[in-house]
């Protein structure tokens, strides 16, 4: 498989998109920053999510490079979505 041009011409080979879901203030947001920014220190308040937010990162493993979206949600906004 070729390598694929992205946004502002990143190359990458496998792009995955993930969705994080939790209850209210468990530590999704907290957690999708420590693995963004490879820190693991942040301030202890970090300002609740209104609506979603989301990251990228590019990692390269095993010779390939992976394109990583990883969304972070409120709560409020999956249990008002319509289900059926």
């Amino acid at each position: 498989m070729g390598s694929r041009k992205g946004s502002f011409g990143v190359n990458y080979d496998y792009s995955f998109k993930v969705l994080l879901i939790g209850d209210y203030a468990v530590g999704k947001s907290f957690l999708l920053l420590s693995f963004i920014s490879n820190c693991q220190q942040f301030p202890h308040e970090l300002s609740p999510t209104i609506g979603v937010d989301f990251k990228i990162k590019l990692l390269t493993t095993a010779g390939k490079r992976l394109k990583l979206t990883i969304w972070d949600t409120e709560m409020m906004i999956l249990k008002n979505l319509d289900w059926n």
